[in-house]
């Protein structure tokens, strides 16, 4: 390893530190900065290859914890950001070379020319282990800082009623509705959320380290490539079927349903991309969706179940060697 793959991996990991540094403080006003500390990550590990990857995302929790002094903060970083965005930038330069025929003989005396062609590794098998990387960091977190829905309930309807002592009896009901809602959606919410800052970071490092010339996989077509392995169906299928059970499995079946929701969505859309393609009026078609999806989010079960169909109808076996 040279000196400046050290240097590059040394500042991406502070860059990454600094973006989350605000939330780690307890600022809320910094979780969109924290949200974005995965893309210096990507961009070394993509750029500068897995060894500056995964240098950047032990140095940025590591001076999460010299500035804060807590290791839960630090231990959120790295599980939760860092580490996951690491490995996908290593699976995203990772390729094998196999041998294909160039050329065709055009007569019997002919010899056909073969050259190396470069097998990169699948877009749908990087989607299915940030999804998974996703919902262990979110166990995990959970874990480690004792969630416990039947404790934050009384807390956040006590905090949503502060204050409201004149509030009739209808209201108050609501209110205690509205936060026995929020705490049985959080398991759901966030391992999607997380699953899709991942995604976006690593696409987004994927474009800055290719502008640079430091990348050298060529751009893959999303819309055509876009998929995830049929094991993650299976996956799926039994995460919904542990939602019913009660305890911690069912917190633990949620998360992952949350994960692969968000992954199968995103299936689904790169679906509607495909398939608008050369269609008139595809960028108002698109942008319907899309603003339909911020403002009512119940659309994006569609797009769930377009992403499952199309798994199962495209989906490569798990189990099917990768590039080396």
């Amino acid at each position: 390893m040279t000196p400046s793959t050290l240097l590059v991996a040394g500042l991406s990991g502070l860059a990454s530190a600094l973006l989350f540094a605000g939330l780690a403080l307890q600022s809320g006003s910094a979780v969109g900065l924290a949200l974005a500390a995965p893309l210096p990550i990507a961009i070394a590990g993509l750029g500068w290859g897995r060894s500056a990857g995964y240098i950047a995302a032990l140095v940025g929790p590591l001076v999460i914890f010299l500035i804060t002094q807590n290791v839960p903060s630090a231990f959120t970083l790295a599980i939760a950001l860092t580490l996951p965005i690491a490995v996908a930038a290593h699976l995203g330069g990772r390729a094998s070379v196999t041998e294909s025929t160039a050329e065709t003989p055009h007569s019997p005396h002919d010899v056909p020319m073969s050259e190396p062609a470069i097998r990169w590794f699948p877009v749908s098998r990087i989607l299915f282990v940030l999804t998974v990387a996703a919902a262990v960091a979110c166990v995990l977190l959970g874990w480690m800082l004792a969630y416990d829905p039947q404790e934050i309930l009384p807390a956040l309807t006590a905090s949503l009623t502060e204050g409201a002592n004149d509030l009739d009896p209808a209201a108050r009901v609501q209110l205690e509705n509205m936060a026995g809602l929020i705490v049985a959606l959080v398991p759901l919410i966030q391992p999607a959320v997380l699953t899709l800052v991942l995604v976006i970071c690593l696409y987004l490092g994927a474009r800055i380290a290719r502008s640079s010339g430091k990348f050298p996989r060529p751009q893959d077509d999303l819309p055509q490539v876009a998929n995830l392995p049929q094991g993650a169906l299976l996956i799926f299928v039994v995460s919904l079927i542990g939602t019913f059970i009660p305890g911690a499995a069912h917190l633990v079946a949620t998360v992952f349903t949350g994960a692969f929701g968000i992954a199968f969505a995103l299936v689904g859309l790169a679906r509607l991309h495909r398939r608008t393609r050369g269609r008139p009026a595809r960028g108002l078609v698109l942008f319907t969706v899309y603003a339909t999806i911020l403002l009512l989010t119940f659309p994006l079960l569609v797009f769930v179940v377009m992403g499952i169909v199309e798994t199962w109808r495209r989906g490569e076996a798990l189990t099917r060697p990768g590039p080396r």
